[in-house]
């Protein structure tokens, strides 16, 4: 395999690395995979704008003492290139130990190539409108887990 293509399999690396912090609930874990720059911010679904390293520590701390949240990826659309990869997401998000209908999530996740490594900069979440949910929502595997 040409070294150019697994460059960019390692940032899909990093994006199920995402998934599998948040349904652990493991804050350490998930502060690993952001890129050491006070430029980054997380836009929650919820509307929450979080700027910086120490304010996205602290809301996802919030966020996990609340509930764990389990986040299946319905929908991946990538846009790349040298030094920077788009993740553009439709996904399910679902409480820990809930089977309602999960919230249905628009997220773009965007990363870039740090020292030999993929590192998040910048995440913005949005809940999908009621048509747009309906759409993605025949696309849930049951049962399964947050990655498959």
């Amino acid at each position: 395999m040409p070294r150019f293509a697994r460059l960019f399999e390692a940032a899909a690396d990093t994006l199920h690395a995402f998934y599998r912090a948040v349904s652990e609930a493991n804050l350490d874990g998930l502060m690993d995979l952001w890129i050491d720059e006070e430029f980054v911010s997380y836009i929650c679904p919820d509307g929450s704008h979080l700027h910086g390293l120490d304010q996205i520590r602290s809301g996802l701390a919030k966020q996990f003492e609340l509930s764990r949240t389990a986040i299946e990826p319905l929908d991946i659309r990538v846009y790349d290139s040298l030094g920077t990869i788009v993740y553009a997401v439709a996904e399910a998000h679902r409480a820990a130990g809930e089977n309602d209908v999960p919230e249905m999530v628009f997220s773009t996740y965007v990363m870039v190539h740090e020292r030999g490594e993929w590192r998040i900069a910048h995440i913005h979440s949005s809940v999908m409108p009621a048509k747009a949910a309906d759409q993605f929502a025949t696309r849930l595997h049951r049962d399964q887990g947050p990655l498959h």
